[in-house]
């Protein structure tokens, strides 16, 4: 508004100066001073018109302003309500919209859901349409089937008639055989009564045998206590006698032969004096001593080791021969017999997997067949070779580990001292240095015959008084054959009882002593089974074995009375390696495990 008015006030100036311009000039001097005061006069009223005028025209102007001013302030602000109007009325419009819109889509749901309700009557209509089809159709049906039914029940009751017949002919026949097999399964039951009641009678025979072969085996060892004692008290006494009678005979010889050549240089000189001779007579040549004598041709040649091995399992395969024999003699082979063959040889201390597992194999290959026993002994020495092979182990001596600690141990009389003797001989043999430690402190015949064998074999033999502690013992042996070099240190112990605890402890004193000079000792642990003892030899390897880790065995005294069986029950239960076989008291009687030559021999058959 402001320019506009400043524009207009230029407009009015430029106007009145033109107006003053353009005026005429007056040439007539006197006219012109005539008329200069009207001139004046009229040019101040026209001053002063022109002057309101301006005022008139710019208080107007000014009015027009304000007033254009209110009006476009007036025009503003209806402009404002305007749009102000406008856009509520826009968002009640768009409000009215989405509320329309709200109610189209409620509406649409709404119709959708009475189009939905009326299809669904529709259909439930349609479907009660044509379940009432569907009913009537099965009342005609029925009625149809009461029909056929009412036409054919005649037939069918002569039917039923047939049927009833040959059902009452089934059920007897059905009777017949329920009759059959409830005596099956009565012969079964008294077969399993039988079998049951003769495996507890072989328990019992069993745990009669273990009682009678442990109140034996006490017997034996005391006997032969008692025996060895007396043997050696006779030995000694008879040494005595024999070295005092030899020493009398050569004191007599001595002094006879002092005298007669006494008496003869006393005649010689009387000769040479009556003779007077001086010269010295020449000696008498020595006689020629006599010439060994040598072995009569007809002396009885040595044995082979698999003849001396078969003899010394002779009780127990001869009684397996005959048993078996008994059983197969040209006849087939069926469930009776096999029950009959495992019985035998689970009586021969076999074990119950072994004897199952041969009765199987002799099954599989030869069932409902003719077999003879000596198929069913190549049958048994075949499971035997198979149970008895992988425990079949020659000893190896662990030298990195010098010296090399070997301890055996086993029951009273199961011939720990022997079995030492005779391996300290193989040992000597085969270049190996051994110390030998009499570890069994109480008693006095195994120290003395330890030290025997020491003598035989050029090896020390260390020893302590009767009573006195095996474990100081091992230290110190440890310690003696560590410091003179040796490779073996063979250690006897006393004999013990699996059964009773305060023994065993001992044998475990002796153990952490050793282990204590050296962590691997020792390195061998044997047990010396007796093969007399039958199934009592199961519980001294699982009692042994848990107390001082055995991990070899050594089976004894195969001298013909030996029940050997129980060595393929302990190789199939233990699985522990068996080193060698004792058949006799000689050194050569000890010889290492062939599980062929075991497993032919207890069969009774030849290499």
């Amino acid at each position: 508004m402001a320019e506009k008015k400043e524009g207009f006030l230029k407009k009015l100036f430029r106007f009145g100066k033109k107006s003053r311009d353009e005026e005429p000039e007056i040439d007539n001097s006197a006219a012109e001073a005539t008329d200069q005061t009207e001139t004046d006069k009229l040019a101040a009223e026209q001053t002063a018109a022109a002057e309101a005028k301006v005022l008139a025209e710019l208080k107007a102007a000014e009015e027009e302003v304000a007033r254009r001013a209110a009006e476009e302030k007036a025009n503003a602000e209806a402009e404002a309500a305007r749009l102000k109007e406008e856009a509520e009325a826009a968002k009640l419009a768009a409000e009215a919209e989405k509320a329309q819109q709200a109610a189209e889509k409620k509406e649409a749901a709404a119709a959708a859901k009475r189009e939905a309700e009326a299809k669904a009557l529709q259909k439930a209509e349609e479907k009660a349409r044509k379940e009432a089809e569907q009913a009537a159709q099965k009342v005609e049906e029925a009625k149809k089937s009461a029909d056929i039914a009412a036409a054919k029940k005649a037939a069918s009751e002569q039917a039923k008639a047939e049927t009833a017949q040959r059902e009452v002919q089934i059920a007897a026949e059905k009777a017949e055989q329920e009759r059959q097999e409830a005596e099956a399964q009565q012969e079964a039951a008294k077969r399993e009564a039988e079998r049951l009641a003769k495996e507890e009678q072989m328990r019992l025979e069993q745990e009669a045998m273990l009682a009678k072969e442990q109140v034996e085996q006490a017997e034996r060892e005391a006997k032969a206590e008692a025996d060895r004692l007396a043997a050696e008290t006779e030995k000694l006494e008879q040494e005595k006698q024999a070295t005092e009678l030899q020493e009398k005979q050569e004191a007599e010889r001595l002094a006879n032969e002092k005298a007669e050549r006494v008496a003869a240089e006393q005649a010689e000189q009387a000769a040479l004096e009556e003779a007077g001779l001086s010269e010295q007579q020449p000696e008498p040549e020595p006689e020629p001593e006599p010439e060994p004598e040598q072995p009569s041709s007809d002396a009885p040649e040595k044995k082979s080791w698999f003849t001396r091995l078969k003899s010394g399992l002779a009780r127990s395969s001869n009684q397996l021969t005959e048993n078996i024999s008994a059983v197969f003699t040209k006849r087939k082979l069926d469930e009776d017999t096999l029950q009959e063959l495992e019985d035998i040889l689970i009586q021969a201390d076999l074990g119950v997997e072994t004897a199952m597992n041969i009765t199987e194999a002799l099954a599989s290959q030869r069932m409902g067949k003719d077999v003879t026993d000596e198929e069913v002994r190549e049958f048994m020495a075949t499971e035997i070779e198979r149970v008895l092979d992988p425990v079949a182990a020659e000893l190896e001596l662990d030298l990195d580990h010098t010296p090399h600690v070997m301890l055996v141990v086993g029951v009273n009389g199961s011939g720990k001292t022997t079995t030492i003797g005779k391996l300290s001989q193989k040992l000597y043999d085969a270049g190996f240095s051994t110390l030998l430690v009499a570890g069994d402190t109480f008693r006095a015949a195994a120290i003395e015959q330890l030290k025997i064998w020491g003598e035989r074999t050029q090896s020390p033999t260390l020893s302590r008084p009767l009573g006195s502690d095996a474990a100081g013992l091992a230290f110190d042996a440890y310690q003696q054959a560590k410091d003179e070099g040796r490779d073996v240190m063979l250690m006897d112990t006393a004999g013990r009882l699996q059964n009773k605890t305060e023994l065993m402890d001992e044998l475990e004193k002796i153990i952490r002593v050793l282990k204590k000079q050296d962590p691997t000792a020792p390195h061998t642990v044997l047990l010396t089974l007796d093969a007399t003892t039958g199934q009592n030899a199961l519980n001294q390897v699982e009692i042994f074995k848990d107390v001082s880790g055995v991990n070899g065995l050594v089976m004894t005294k195969l001298d013909g009375t030996a029940r050997g069986g129980i060595m393929v029950a302990i190789a199939s239960k233990f699985k522990l390696p068996v080193y060698f076989l004792g058949v006799g008291e000689q050194v050569e009687d000890l010889e290492p495990f062939e599980a062929r030559d075991f497993a032919r021999s207890i069969a009774g058959l030849e290499d």
